[in-house]
């Protein structure tokens, strides 16, 4: 009786609201699409420091999960491969969806979708709308063997950016997602940092930082850029979008201060700066901010609940000079944006290290691709990447007809369908060599040749 009840509530909450099951349309000049996704639940290792390890369990090899995208009235579909051990799922805090997309306990409770909550070594599919603008949850809902505060806080999080194609942001430079969150249970070894941002803490905060630049100078705290530090690099005059949540996990509060930047929401209190140029994030709380970005300089940002800070959860923001910039004598005036030759000397030396995290390696879908045959298709057709390095790879389509990314080797990635103008990243962990080609197009081959870092 009780699930009998449960199928006329949600049976009677679609004839309510058809659209659960179905798209948008939105007048004006954009055409809704249908993007795709997919996402590998896969455990990886990451390197905490010297001498621990975090056994992490990651939407395709990353914490956070990537970033998915779309644009209100968009349909989004994401194909979940569970490569764990355990029950996992893709809960989303996106709406107007059908329940079988649920990813809960209600689907097993309700005979609806429950494959959703996956079982080891199998597969769901899950259907969204994107509704309106916003930064939303994605995360682990399971509780097999563990709360699901335990499988959140191994790393299963993530966001979805949907944008307003009548409203668009500003021409970005960047756009950096950053989670703020705590170090999960399954963790060997001693001095990781138990409070971090994307994955990474440096252990004792700035005071710490202060200690090795006195000990290894530049080069020492250059070293350690998105290995403990979580490091991004911009220009004088860029506007960059951050993406901040704090999943919620273990119930803590956080902050992201960035110094020296107006911080401006972007989907609260439209185009108003936060209060002290700081960003509260209670559990489960997402935000947006845009910051335009005004001198060089290489800028902290942390969370401002101080003892999180000092137990790890910085990073920094190395401005640079604008590209065209000459060098010149610093003038003695407050109001002068010359840079002195010493400044610049020092610039040089942070940007041939620093890079944005995750680092990614681009190749394209070569246009008229589909047409071919005798394409290759993906541009570079073989790529050199390094563990730690450069290991993120983006696939973009940049012909005009849908192609895939579909490993040789049987289940061990596959980007789906991709629509022209549409871009996919896989992260590769382990070395070795990795065909792919186009399921669509056969003739279109690659090889990712990944190699152990240092």
């Amino acid at each position: 009786m009780v699930a009998g009840l449960i199928f006329a509530f949600v049976g009677g909450a679609y004839a309510a609201n058809p659209s659960m099951l179905g798209g948008l349309s939105l007048g004006g000049n954009y055409t809704p699409v249908t993007r795709y996704y997919t996402l590998n639940i896969e455990g990886v290792n990451i390197s905490q420091g010297t001498n621990a390890v975090w056994h992490a369990w990651t939407y395709n090899g990353t914490v956070p999960g990537p970033t998915l995208h779309a644009e209100i009235g968009d349909k989004i579909i994401v194909k979940v491969n569970n490569h764990l051990n355990l029950i996992i799922s893709f809960h989303t805090h996106l709406v107007d969806y059908n329940f079988t997309s649920d990813g809960s306990q209600a689907n097993v409770i309700a005979g609806m979708g429950a494959g959703a909550m996956i079982p080891p070594g199998q597969s769901y599919t899950y259907y969204f709308n994107a509704t309106y603008a916003g930064a939303f949850l994605y995360h682990d809902h399971s509780s097999d063997q563990y709360p699901i505060s335990y499988h959140m806080a191994q790393g299963l999080y993530g966001i979805f950016m949907v944008d307003d194609p009548k409203h668009p942001p500003p021409k970005l430079a960047h756009e950096w997602t950053v989670a703020m969150a705590e170090m999960g249970p399954q963790v060997t070894g001693t001095g990781y940092a138990p409070y971090i941002m994307d994955g990474l803490g440096f252990p004792g905060g700035e005071p710490a930082l202060v200690n090795l630049f006195d000990a290894q100078g530049l080069p020492g705290v250059v070293s350690q850029f998105n290995k403990t530090l979580l490091a991004f690099e911009a220009h004088v005059g860029d506007i960059v979008r951050f993406d901040v949540f704090n999943p919620g996990a273990l119930g803590v509060t956080h902050t992201f201060h960035l110094h020296d930047s107006e911080l401006i929401d972007e989907y609260g209190d439209v185009g108003v700066p936060y209060n002290d140029a700081n960003i509260p994030l209670d559990p489960g709380v997402t935000a947006v901010a845009l910051v335009t970005l005004t001198q060089p300089g290489v800028f902290l940002f942390h969370c401002h609940v101080v003892p999180h800070a000092d137990a790890g959860m910085i990073g920094v923001l190395v401005v640079l000079p604008k590209a065209s910039s000459t060098t010149t004598t610093q003038s003695s005036s407050a109001n002068t944006t010359s840079t002195s030759s010493s400044s610049v000397i020092s610039f040089t030396s942070l940007t041939s290290s620093v890079s944005t995290s995750p680092k990614t390696t681009s190749i394209s879908i070569l246009a008229n691709s589909g047409n071919n045959a005798s394409s290759k298709g993906y541009s570079p057709d073989v790529v050199h990447v390094v563990v730690g390095v450069n290991n993120t790879v983006m696939w973009t389509n940049n012909d005009d007809t849908v192609h895939t990314v579909t490993s040789s080797t049987a289940g061990l990635f596959d980007s789906g369908y991709l629509i022209a103008g549409q871009s996919w990243t896989y992260t590769f962990q382990t070395p070795g060599t990795y065909q792919y080609h186009c399921s669509i197009h056969p003739w279109m081959t690659g090889t990712v040749i990944v190699t152990a870092g240092a």
